[in-house]
């Protein structure tokens, strides 16, 4: 392709991203400059008191964006209210902008070399919803953890009392921080476990003054997002005592990416609400007590897996291994499950089937970035929207979270038999149904 070609076509991408824009939000919520070169959007951050405040996001599209790999989108936020508007919020959103321009420049550099407008806009609303509030909220949290030592020791004389936390994390990815992760809990003598992947989970625990460094120095580091979901503080007599009472392995653990396992050592610890304040479940009780209890609070662990799934059936894929890698790539970034299964059918061309399991949310968000990036190749080659991908059915799921590895490239191809054996155990009878009845279609 020559420069003009590849020039021309980036225009035209370009162009296409512009029109999503201009169709999904409306003229007080994005807009594109005269050059159409910068797509501003309009942001409302609001803390969990109701008080709120606009933050303008821009991002502006460089030549050679989004064919050219170093051509990455140019982020920058400002506050959009004038200086009368609540000053504490406004103080704490001029003092976060920093963490919303590095998210969305880490979104970015996540997707070089294709669309990423939608993905970072995607990012954005996920940081004004979620990890603005828990700024707001974390920031009052930095300073108790602080007063808290104190107030621990003048109601035990010798100031020792068994600490736990549950750190919540946009993902755990990186070699260097998933090793920090370990290494800072062995250097303060805290024990626990450690999930990396999307989202990255640790708990820790141990003397409760230094759970209050290791938070301290974790949050130090560049992170995407990470706030502490849940804490619990034991009192005890001596050290002794304390070291009697954990519950958790005294050395750090590193675990996989299945949440399904850090969940269950909570579970055998006895920490199942500590567990579920990863998920915002939160309970008034300070521990589960009754056998009634630790069944509803198992029940909520198992069920608050997959809580939503969209079903979906793809004509073809050209360039089948870039599809399923854009696949994984924008399944992870949402923090969703994905599952992609092919087997025979009736005619010369097999039956794609894919589906994105996770939060409502977050599974939606996926969908609508599938339906506005080229994802696929048309038969000259070039990357193109994809127009005949069609959601078979999509709703909350009522069914147990199964043990399967669903997107493994060596068992991409199954039986029709094993295909419904795989959708039965997600979606029930009525993920059957639906792909018994596209089968008998075809």
């Amino acid at each position: 392709m020559s420069a003009e070609e590849k020039e021309e076509e980036a225009k035209e991408r370009r162009m296409a991203e512009i029109e999503f824009v201009r169709a999904a939000y409306g003229e007080d919520e994005a807009w594109v400059d005269e050059k159409q070169t910068t797509i501003h959007r309009r942001l409302r951050c609001s803390s969990s008191d109701g008080n709120g405040i606009n933050v303008l996001l821009s991002l502006t599209m460089p030549d050679g964006y989004p064919i050219e790999e170093e051509a990455i989108l140019v982020i920058d936020a400002r506050i959009n209210d004038d200086a009368s508007s609540c000053t504490n919020l406004r103080k704490k959103a001029m003092d976060a902008l920093p963490s919303l321009i590095e998210v969305c420049r880490l979104s970015a550099l996540e997707y070089v070399g294709s669309e990423s407008i939608f993905a970072v806009l995607s990012r954005a609303e996920e940081w004004i919803s979620t990890d603005f509030v828990d700024i707001v909220d974390s920031s009052s949290q930095i300073s108790s953890y602080h007063a808290g030592e104190d107030e621990i020791k003048s109601k035990h004389n010798n100031g020792i009392v068994l600490g736990r936390r549950l750190i919540h994390s946009h993902h755990i990815i990186a070699q260097s921080k998933r090793k920090a992760v370990v290494d800072l809990a062995h250097q303060y003598n805290l024990g626990g476990y450690s999930k990396y992947g999307w989202p990255g989970v640790v708990v820790i625990e141990g003397d409760e003054r230094d759970c209050i460094s290791y938070v301290d120095e974790i949050r130090s580091m560049r992170w995407q997002h990470l706030v502490v979901r849940g804490e619990e503080q034991v009192p005890v007599r001596d050290q002794e005592e304390l070291e009697q009472s954990r519950v958790l392995p005294n050395k750090m653990q590193e675990l996989g990416e299945d949440m399904s396992c850090i969940a269950e050592r909570c579970k055998q610890a006895g920490l199942e609400e500590l567990f579920l304040t990863s998920m915002k479940i939160y309970s008034k009780k300070e521990s589960v007590n009754s056998d009634d209890q630790k069944e509803t609070a198992e029940s909520s662990i198992q069920s608050t897996f997959w809580q939503y799934g969209a079903l979906c059936h793809v004509d073809h894929m050209r360039d089948g291994k870039g599809y399923r890698k854009w696949l994984r790539k924008a399944s992870a970034a949402a923090g969703c499950t994905l599952l992609v299964k092919t087997c025979e059918s009736k005619t010369n061309r097999p039956l794609i089937i894919v589906s994105i399991l996770g939060e409502e949310n977050d599974v939606k968000r996926v969908l609508k970035r599938w339906r506005t990036s080229r994802v696929d190749v048309d038969s000259a080659g070039k990357p193109c929207l994809e127009r005949m991908m069609t959601v078979l059915t999509e709703g909350k799921l009522s069914q147990p979270k199964v043990d399967i590895r669903l997107d493994q490239e060596d068992q991409l191809i199954v039986s029709g038999p094993i295909l419904c054996n795989i959708l039965q155990a997600i979606g029930g009878t009525e993920w059957l149904n639906e792909f018994e009845s596209l089968v008998h279609m075809r």
